[in-house]
């Protein structure tokens, strides 16, 4: 009887090893290629919409560049916040800067108006789509989760 055990329970092993190590890889979304005629599921498929900031006339240079400020200050934030040797106050004002910096990067990187119609375009795109299920309320915590 123990030895019929063993020998189950090495059986169930060996198939679900294969489904572990299959679970466990992770494929690319860009290598995923969707089945024609199909959508995802609770997705309508429609038509790929130019980006808004390729309709304002903003470069693909531009955008990439907004990103790699923006992840620089999100960086310089998070340095901050772990920075024990700091009071709270002095977190603040460092992250006050570390926005007032950000902001007139931004501001010098896309004219003004440009700028007004890639959020125009953001938020006409945004009031388009179906509201999204419900999810409870955001805590506002600040930018070192205190």
């Amino acid at each position: 009887m123990r030895a019929r055990r063993s020998s189950l329970l090495m059986s169930l092993v060996i198939l679900a090893t294969p489904l572990w190590v299959f679970s466990q890889v992770k494929v690319p979304a860009a290598q995923i290629s969707p089945v024609p005629g199909s959508a995802r599921a609770g997705h309508a498929q429609q038509p790929q919409q130019e980006p808004c900031w390729k309709q304002v006339g903003i470069s693909q240079a531009t955008m990439e560049q907004q990103r790699t400020i923006q992840q620089e200050s999100r960086a310089q934030v998070e340095a901050v916040c772990r920075d024990a040797s700091l009071s709270d106050q002095q977190k603040r004002e460092q992250i006050q800067e570390i926005r007032k910096s950000e902001q007139e990067q931004l501001t010098g990187l896309i004219p003004a108006q440009q700028r007004e119609e890639l959020k125009q375009c953001q938020m006409a795109r945004a009031n388009s789509h179906p509201a999204p299920a419900h999810r409870p309320a955001a805590v506002h915590t600040g930018p070192c989760g205190g």
